[in-house]
């Protein structure tokens, strides 16, 4: 399948979109920090919480989701651990593997950053299709 020609208008709809992407990164660390938080713990706290397995992600699985190695997603998880955000569990079933849950102050605290991020993101979402919109009549 050919590939179309790039245009003016597609490289400033990039720009736009990546932009956007910069600003809410920047402006969501900034409101990690107000409550206490770096940057990588929220996004932590945020994959422990929407994890789909009710017993919570292993350090492997947060390392993808984080897209980091795994050895420093360990490192991530002693921080976050000791800061009292989140927990250690033996998984159920396999004893050798361990899960990763939150504790009360941790879901309090993920539950306090996640309240100003619903607006942001509907503004973020709205502008990214907006442009995916235009890309898509060419």
């Amino acid at each position: 399948m050919p590939r179309r020609a790039v245009g003016d208008a597609d490289y400033a709809r990039l720009l736009a979109i990546r932009t956007r992407l910069r600003r809410f990164e920047r402006w969501s660390a900034d409101q990690a920090a107000e409550h206490g938080l770096t940057s990588a713990q929220h996004q932590l706290l945020l994959a422990v919480r929407g994890h789909s397995d009710p017993q919570g992600p292993t350090i492997g699985q947060v390392a993808d989701y984080l897209l980091v190695k795994h050895h420093s997603a360990v490192e991530l998880a002693d921080r976050t651990e000791r800061a009292g955000l989140i927990r250690r569990v033996k998984d159920a079933d396999d004893h050798r593997a361990v899960r990763l849950r939150l504790t009360a102050a941790g879901t309090r605290t993920l539950e306090a950053v996640t309240g100003v991020h619903i607006d942001e993101l509907a503004e973020v979402g709205a502008l990214v299709e907006s442009m995916l919109s235009e890309l898509r009549k060419r």
